[in-house]
């Protein structure tokens, strides 16, 4: 798991170079794939490719979409890509928190597509998130995303429904995450950036019947919940619990 963050802050330090030299990030994304062992001279035939792409903007420009990167990319259901989208604007807070909650309404599954964009960051332990680590601004990016779920527009007539597979992957993700909390001093004692994802995945998917009521006050006092009040009182399963 170090690893593949590691690799992925890999990435998306290459998307941000991209992009600030004016290369399509979505069109450029599968000119690099840092696990792939080369073949022939592949990487010669990617130096090639960037370097055009970065000569010939305007054939770009007319290839993709007119629809703002994250509308297409949660069209898409590209969690990689979406991921790679906010981490490289996740200094711009307020307009992605103006976005993205709309753009997830466009995917075809939003819940199922949610859960594959938070991965499995939740496994990594404090220490893995140490002062300066590139992987506190990947958990960040999940964070806005369940945050972004919860406020995404009104789907229409009744209820966002939620497949029964993807509440139980869910389910098992708040179980595991509150097991490694449990193992690090307990959820009172957790940080605040591991507090507010639980709190937040759980209001997003449901709250498994073995967390107690003591587990959810302490997740509230230690999220800072305050600064997202409003994500928590459009969640369907927390709400109803707590006045």
């Amino acid at each position: 798991d170090d690893l593949r963050k590691h690799i992925e802050s890999i990435e998306n330090a290459i998307d941000s170079e991209l992009k600030s030299n004016g290369v399509d990030i979505a069109a450029s994304s599968n000119l690099h794939q840092p696990l792939s062992p080369p073949r022939n001279n592949a990487s010669v035939e990617t130096t090639v490719t960037v370097s055009q792409s970065s000569q010939e903007p305007a054939e770009t420009v007319t290839e993709t979409s007119n629809k703002p990167e994250g509308e297409r990319l949660c069209e898409l259901m590209c969690s990689k890509g979406l991921r790679r989208y906010i981490y490289g604007n996740i200094s711009h807070r307020a307009k992605l928190m103006e976005e993205i909650p709309a753009a997830l309404k466009l995917a075809k599954e939003p819940a199922k597509f949610v859960l594959e964009c938070i991965g499995k960051f939740y496994l990594q332990g404090r220490k893995a998130f140490s002062k300066d680590s590139p992987m506190i601004s990947a958990r960040q990016v999940s964070l806005l995303i369940l945050e972004s779920f919860l406020l995404m527009p009104d789907p229409g007539k009744g209820k966002l429904k939620i497949e029964s597979s993807v509440k139980d992957e869910a389910e098992m993700a708040a179980v595991a995450w509150k097991k490694r909390l449990m193992g690090e001093g307990g959820l009172a004692a957790a940080e605040q950036i591991d507090a507010r994802g639980l709190l937040l995945l759980i209001a997003c998917y449901g709250v498994p019947s073995d967390f107690r009521s003591m587990d959810l006050l302490d997740l509230i006092r230690t999220s800072g919940s305050n600064e997202i009040a409003v994500a928590l009182r459009r969640s369907p399963f927390l709400a109803p619990m707590i006045s």
